[in-house]
């Protein structure tokens, strides 16, 4: 994922910077716009994006979502755009010979989450609503989840290449230590995460496993479908885990979902990925529609900064 060869990070456009912040909070505060254009720039590098790719990528992106109200189309827009070559870098060349399609992707779903968080990111097809357990390893729902088989081309392997872990057969993985909440909990509790990429068995892209365990779990859960959603209206560290679980017997899936929280800048480049692959399966990045319905609880306070060992630093 992101440039094909190195080019200057540095260099953009301070004018069309400052489009993009008036874009990011039209109407408001051009302060409060600077500050979201900066967390775009952040998401961006993490894509491997230049800043000028940013401006240029989250511009077009929050124009199509100011003219078509959904953010499908407007998806579509940015990329047919991005593949025709009509978006271009900052010396007039197209933008999609040093920046790969999935990275474009990515920055649009961070874009609508960062400045149009009221617009629903959905590209799956739509299903029957089901209710929601409360907690994160319950028993199932009496429904089916929305398909979610590839489209397009899967993610390829590498774009998880940089991430900090091998597993035994030496493929990609990432542990996460956190802290979660859902409804029922009186505060925040330690979470472990274990996320792996291995080469799937047609060879064609990636098969990924998220294991759930809780301090003492004698059978941490281990799931494939699974998203995560930022919730920066709680606090800007913590993300929604939403996955479904496909129990061996056959039985009905059972969805679930809490909220995590965690400083670390490997929790962002899991939900980057994560997003990016569903994607690319054309597949809604904010999973099934039967996650739409809000907890109707609140979450206690989170700590501003948590400290969680073993969690490593990013390179």
């Amino acid at each position: 994922m992101g440039l094909r060869f190195r080019r200057d990070t540095t260099v953009f456009d301070e004018e069309a910077l400052r489009e993009l912040a008036h874009l990011a909070y039209r109407g408001r505060s051009l302060t409060i716009g600077s500050a979201r254009a900066r967390r775009l720039l952040q998401s961006g590098t993490r894509l491997g994006l230049t800043t000028s790719d940013v401006v240029t990528l989250a511009t077009e992106t929050l124009r199509a979502i100011d003219e078509f109200g959904e953010f499908l189309p407007a998806l579509e827009a940015v990329l047919d755009a991005f593949d025709s070559g009509r978006l271009q870098t900052g010396i007039r060349e197209p933008l999609n010979r040093y920046v790969d399609r999935s990275a474009a992707a990515a920055l649009a779903v961070a874009t609508c989450e960062q400045c149009r968080p009221s617009i629903p990111i959905r590209t799956a097809v739509e299903s029957e609503p089901v209710e929601l357990a409360a907690g994160p390893v319950q028993a199932g729902s009496r429904h089916r989840p929305a398909a979610t088989e590839p489209s397009r081309a899967s993610v390829q392997l590498d774009n998880a290449e940089r991430w900090p872990e091998r597993t035994p057969d030496g493929f990609p993985q990432l542990t996460l230590d956190v802290v979660a909440w859902w409804p029922g909990l009186d505060a925040w509790d330690l979470l472990r995460l274990k996320a792996s990429v291995t080469q799937s068995l047609s060879h064609a892209g990636e098969n990924l496993s998220v294991l759930i365990e809780q301090p003492g779990d004698q059978h941490p859960v281990r799931v494939g479908a699974v998203w995560l959603v930022r919730r920066p209206e709680v606090a800007s560290s913590v993300y929604e885990l939403r996955a479904v679980l496909q129990d061996s017997s056959g039985e009905d899936p059972h969805y679930f979902r809490f909220l995590i929280a965690s400083d670390s800048e490997w929790c962002a480049e899991l939900h980057d990925y994560l997003a990016t692959r569903w994607i690319s399966r054309g597949t809604s990045p904010a999973g099934p529609t039967e996650f739409d319905e809000p907890f109707g609880a609140s979450p206690p306070a989170v700590r501003p900064r948590i400290s969680l060992a073993g969690d490593p630093s990013i390179s």
